[in-house]
């Protein structure tokens, strides 16, 4: 069993920050080292698109996740938005996920989405974003070929969420998430 678990943004992207000058970048490096550290003691093999503060490509991302014919892929992300803050985690699928995947994606997101909400952060649910050529406007989820969320764990300039968004706990979390649908009998 393959996962493939991205850490958003990287090198000279920081992603979102908020007023104490925290990146998303950071956040998404530590999240995703644990839970690639996680998975992997649990069995799987894990392909990471970073495992340092390091650029990243999207197109780059999505063409390893393909090459290597992982399972499924797991991108990791902090959320930011203008005026008073929100709240939660919530994740984005592929419009193809219904009918190429029978779903999975979306299975593989509620059950990350449950677990994060036993954080105390509030599950925001699983959504689709499509662009005017009617695909999907994420190009993680556009361009790769497998199950595939982009999770949102938290609202980085939400002082709340950042108190209840322990790293060990998230990756945690998100490891026991991805358990529950690629299940230790499924590892070849």
């Amino acid at each position: 069993m393959k996962i493939a678990v991205f850490a958003g943004h990287g090198g000279s992207d920081p992603g979102t920050t908020n007023e104490k000058g925290q990146k998303e970048k950071d956040f998404t490096l530590a999240i995703s080292n644990a839970v690639t550290e996680i998975l992997r003691s649990r069995g799987y093999t894990v392909i990471n698109n970073r495992t340092t503060d390091t650029e990243r490509s999207i197109t780059l991302d999505a063409r390893l996740a393909n090459e290597n014919n992982v399972d499924a892929v797991v991108e990791i992300h902090l959320n930011s938005n203008e005026g008073t803050p929100d709240t939660g985690s919530e994740a984005f699928v592929s419009i193809r996920d219904a009918t190429q995947w029978n779903g999975r994606a979306k299975e593989l997101a509620q059950a990350i989405l449950t677990r994060l909400s036993s954080l105390g952060l509030t599950n925001r649910g699983v959504f689709t974003s499509v662009n005017e050529n009617g695909t999907d406007t994420l190009g993680i989820l556009r361009l790769t070929q497998m199950p595939t969320v982009l999770l949102e764990a938290a609202f980085l300039n939400n002082p709340s969420d950042m108190e209840k968004l322990d790293i060990n706990k998230a990756a945690n979390a998100i490891a026991d998430g991805i358990q529950e649908v690629f299940t230790k009998e499924m590892i070849t």
